[in-house]
């Protein structure tokens, strides 16, 4: 009885660290995401200005346009790895696992 309880105590405590693990690898990969949207964005967003006060080239029109294609399928992309279930083995092992 006491060998079940410990094993079901380190059961728990390896599946907690787990947890808490991948929770910090979710973080990260979140803000690295921001991350890489928010520089295309900001690129997005300084072309628009320029394009409202009329001082855009064709060849900058065509780079808005390729930069806000670009921005959505990031973003689609990024929300599609969001919504699969990580499977542990898909996920870097933590150091000692």
């Amino acid at each position: 009885m006491l060998r079940e309880l410990g094993h079901a105590v380190r059961e728990g405590a390896a599946e907690s660290a787990r947890s808490y693990y991948f929770s910090v690898y979710n973080h990260g990969f979140n803000e690295a995401a921001q991350t890489c949207l928010g520089v295309l964005s900001d690129a997005t967003e300084e072309l628009l200005a320029r394009m409202k006060s009329g001082n855009l080239s064709k060849q900058e029109q065509a780079l808005y346009a390729r930069l806000t294609e670009l921005t959505a399928e990031m973003d689609e992309r990024l929300r599609n790895l969001c919504q699969e279930e990580p499977t542990e083995d898909a996920l870097p092992q933590p150091p000692g696992a």
